[in-house]
């Protein structure tokens, strides 16, 4: 299992080899399939953080997310989602939205903040989710800037 500085070493890596301008200025429903392993490598860094959060139960795991939305500059990346994650065993899983944003400068990741889980709307099962899949996004923000402050996190992590 990798620790978490060599998780955000290797996602820096995936932003720098996978993530191209034309690409993230299109319109996908998904961009996890043009971004290479960076929907796995949130997920696993999410999880290695939640772990040190009394509120997340350690019988949970964090399995990948859906990348719906990217903006990228020279020095900042902001990417929502869906996180999706379940309980040990049970085949069960269920989805909540995120968002991250992290600064890089000089091929090192300055900090980031990864806002998790709306306190104000449960999760849902990854079947309702699948019913419904703009229901953490499109049918929840107000304009298309998606501004994160439009919704109350129940997690908030910053490095």
């Amino acid at each position: 299992m990798k620790s978490l500085p060599e998780l955000e070493d290797l996602l820096l890596n995936e932003i720098q080899n996978n993530l191209n301008k034309e690409r993230i200025s299109e319109n996908h429903y998904y961009y996890n399939e043009y971004t290479g392993y960076i929907s796995v490598l949130l997920a696993s860094i999410l999880e290695k953080k939640l772990l040190n959060d009394t509120d997340w139960s350690s019988n949970r795991w964090i399995d990948d997310s859906l990348l719906t939305k990217l903006k990228l500059s020279d020095e900042k990346l902001s990417i929502w989602g869906a996180m999706i994650w379940g309980v040990k065993n049970s085949t069960e899983q269920w989805t909540e939205p995120f968002y991250f944003e992290f600064k890089f400068r000089n091929e090192k990741i300055n900090n980031y903040t990864f806002l998790f889980s709306d306190l104000n709307h449960d999760e849902i099962t990854y079947e309702e989710f699948s019913n419904n899949r703009s229901c953490w996004d499109r049918d929840y923000y107000r304009t298309d800037e998606w501004s994160p402050s439009e919704r109350e996190w129940k997690y908030i992590i910053t490095d």
